[in-house]
């Protein structure tokens, strides 16, 4: 990413945030010469930038290999999860779900590009799963993410897919095939995925505000060889009342 000065007033912390946007899920530790190269800004530079970062407890140093993410931004990632309300209106209707044996119930918040998990609940016989509480994964990717995405206008949708993959540098979907895809989500309520985790399958509902605009998902996965087309007209109701519930509370806290 790199960073264009409005001024001299801004430009460091237009740099600043650069160097903080450029850590993803797979790439959770860099080096200043890491940091450096996909920023576009020099050496000394980073350097200066990370020191500060880490008085701030923005960034930490990783012993010989470079800086990671700090924990003051779990404090701030929090304050921006709480005003949406999701996890506040998503957990009566969690506790009170019946969950069958094998399968897992996931609740993720969408921002921007991208998901985060915010709750994840088992039933007997849990499997295991990629999905963990504070994930964060490319909303295009994941059954949550796609079933919020689709409620999107498409140009908005498509801008944050592709601005998602830039940052986090993995190749673009074929946008004609996951319009398909949103599409049934709109027809339906729901939508069926394999894509995140092979050998999983999740069904997968929006969860929307007072102004009918997507805060996130929520979805019951299971092991893919047991969701056959029946498992999925059992399921399929089971999630669309589950996020209809959270939406109402959503409503309801809002009011």
């Amino acid at each position: 990413m790199h960073v264009t000065s409005a001024g001299p007033a801004v430009a460091s912390v237009a740099k600043a945030a650069a160097v903080l946007q450029t850590f993803t899920p797979l790439t959770s530790t860099l080096s200043v010469r890491q940091l450096a190269q996909r920023t576009g800004i020099p050496r000394s530079t980073v350097h200066a930038l990370c020191s500060t970062l880490c008085d701030a407890g923005l960034l930490e140093r990783v012993t010989g290999r470079g800086y990671q993410l700090g924990s003051t931004l779990v404090t701030l990632g929090g304050h921006v999860i709480d005003r949406t309300g999701l996890v506040a209106a998503a957990e009566r209707p969690l506790a009170d779900l019946s969950l069958h044996a094998g399968e897992e119930v996931h609740l993720a918040q969408l921002v921007e590009s991208w998901v985060v998990y915010l709750d994840r609940r088992a039933g007997t016989r849990a499997v295991p799963m990629r999905n963990r509480v504070g994930l964060r994964a490319l909303a295009h990717r994941t059954g949550c993410g796609r079933a919020a995405l689709a409620m999107v206008p498409r140009a908005e949708c498509h801008r944050r897919i592709l601005d998602g993959c830039r940052q986090d540098r993995v190749a673009r979907p074929d946008l004609g095939e996951l319009d398909a895809a949103l599409e049934h989500v709109r027809a339906a309520g729901h939508i069926v995925s394999s894509d995140f985790q092979p050998g999983r399958t999740s069904i997968a509902a929006p969860v929307l505000d007072t102004a009918e605009l997507p805060v996130g998902g929520v979805s019951i996965a299971a092991s893919s060889d047991v969701v056959t087309a029946a498992r999925v007209r059992e399921i399929a109701p089971r999630v669309l009342r589950l996020a209809a519930e959270i939406s109402r509370h959503l409503v309801d806290a809002a009011a």
